[in-house]
């Protein structure tokens, strides 16, 4: 049955009362599977980038185009993530995420035949980028909707296979550009991520699958009353979170509106209409949120410029392509056993993540400047093991740190984050590259990630400080 009819069946269901719940397994493990493949090709070619476009920025004459290749990609990530979590409302998990693999994969066959920097901007950034963003909400959005009890085992299981492509990929993408060249490693590259396709062709309505439990609620329908969008169903029971199965619109009793308002009018209200539904800027208005925002932000920025350059550097230091990809596989491992033992401590000890997110950073900051001062190969090896070490504190702690700042709205105040960050890195990046290309020198530029890293810890800083003399 196509998604576009999925809403009737949920009409049956509510004729009958049947007492539904998702299958938390069944197919759902074939949705984690795709989950897991989409976040292992999209992180894992991305963490090596600097290794596979190295000798291609080297030709462009230098590597100033590499932080805004990376800021074009993070900022349209963000932006298509933040409009994918819009468009999920109105269509299947199947269409939206279609769409993105279909663009990640233009992407990837438009890179091979890139032959400057500026081509590269649109193809990798723009396109593989905004198909990324789009897949992600709807891996996220579909895992939650078919596990309830096994979320965290399964989410886990997922990252495990994030993190294992962010070890393997450095030294795969080596040996490919050793094997078979530049073009061809592009071209290789871009038929393991066709695997995308089925990734998202197996995100079906989790009402295909629900299973029939005695004693639960039975299964409500509620109209949306603010928009011609589908009916939802809404699950309620102790065992399950209250969430809202997205559906496409085909209800016969649908009213179409006509107007005589002018074109350009509606189309400037719909946009306002859609901004104001779903970026909640009354948050800014707490002085504590917009700080915790802009740290966080600022810190995700020292964050993944750094992944991008640490290859160009270690090239800069005469290293050879496979002492680099050792070096961040190195770091990748650090990361994952950093996460095992986080998960661990946690899980018997309270913390506070934004104490712990707030050190980290701390430690990230002097890590950025002390990598710049010695080429030795022991000391650089030290110093990418600790900061995977450190760097588990922003990856995995933000969500948390956002939630102590939003409480009772972590949906808005994750938009607003998304926004924010995506925003932030077309911003700074392009900068970062400008410093190079202006002093030649990768020293500058790491002090330039430093000084994100001080953003973060000035304003937490000030905001204990002040909240302490409130309290």
């Amino acid at each position: 049955m196509d998604e576009a009819y999925a809403h009737l069946e949920a009409n049956n269901l509510k004729d009958n009362k049947k007492a539904l719940l998702p299958p938390d397994g069944g197919w759902g493990y074939a949705v984690c599977i795709g989950v897991g493949f989409t976040f292992m090709l999209g992180f894992g070619s991305s963490n090596a980038f600097g290794i596979l476009f190295n000798n291609f920025f080297i030709e462009q004459d230098g590597a100033s185009g590499l932080p805004l290749v990376i800021g074009v990609y993070n900022g349209a990530l963000s932006i298509s993530g933040f409009l994918s979590g819009i468009a999920l409302k109105k269509y299947s998990f199947r269409q939206v995420g279609l769409v993105g693999a279909g663009l990640f994969v233009l992407g990837d066959i438009l890179t091979i035949f890139v032959e400057r920097t500026y081509q590269l901007v649109f193809t990798f950034g723009v396109i593989r980028g905004a198909g990324f963003g789009v897949m992600i909400p709807v891996s996220f959005t579909a895992f939650n909707c078919y596990f309830t009890k096994k979320r965290t085992a399964m989410m886990s299981a997922n990252q495990t296979m994030s993190s294992m492509a962010s070890i393997t990929f450095p030294i795969m993408v080596t040996f490919l550009l050793s094997e078979y060249g530049f073009r061809w490693t592009l071209a290789l590259i871009m038929a393991v991520d066709l695997h995308l396709v089925f990734a998202m062709l197996v995100m079906h309505p989790v009402e295909w699958h629900m299973i029939k439990v005695p004693g639960c609620a039975e299964v409500e329908l509620s109209p949306d009353s603010e928009s011609r969008s589908p009916k939802k169903i809404k699950l309620k029971s102790d065992v399950y979170d209250e969430s809202a199965i997205k559906m496409l619109p085909g209800d016969d009793d649908a009213v179409e509106i006509k107007t005589t308002a002018p074109r350009h009018q509606s189309i400037q209200k719909s946009i306002m209409k859609v901004i104001y539904d779903n970026v909640e800027l009354d948050l800014l208005k707490d002085p504590r949120f917009v700080s915790t925002l802009v740290g966080l932000g600022f810190a995700f920025v020292s964050d993944v410029t750094y992944l991008a350059m640490e290859p160009m550097l270690l090239f800069s230091y005469g290293y050879t392509k496979i002492q680099v990809a050792t070096c961040v596989m190195i770091g990748a491992v650090a990361d994952l056993m950093a996460r095992f033992g986080l998960a661990i401590f946690t899980y018997f000890y309270n913390v506070d993540s934004k104490t712990i997110f707030f050190f980290g950073t701390c430690v990230t900051m002097v890590l950025r400047i002390a990598l710049v001062c010695s080429d030795n190969l022991i000391f650089v090896v030290t110093i990418t093991a600790v900061s995977g070490l450190v760097r588990c504190s922003v990856q995995v702690l933000f969500p948390l740190v956002l939630v102590t700042a939003a409480p009772n709205r972590f949906p808005a105040a994750l938009s607003l984050h998304i926004l924010f960050s995506g925003f932030l890195m077309l911003m700074t990046d392009p900068l970062i590259g400008i410093i190079y290309e202006t002093t030649g020198s990768y020293v500058n530029c790491f002090i330039a990630m430093s000084f994100c890293c001080l953003v973060c810890i000035v304003l937490w800083t000030v905001d204990y400080f002040i909240s302490r003399k409130q309290s």
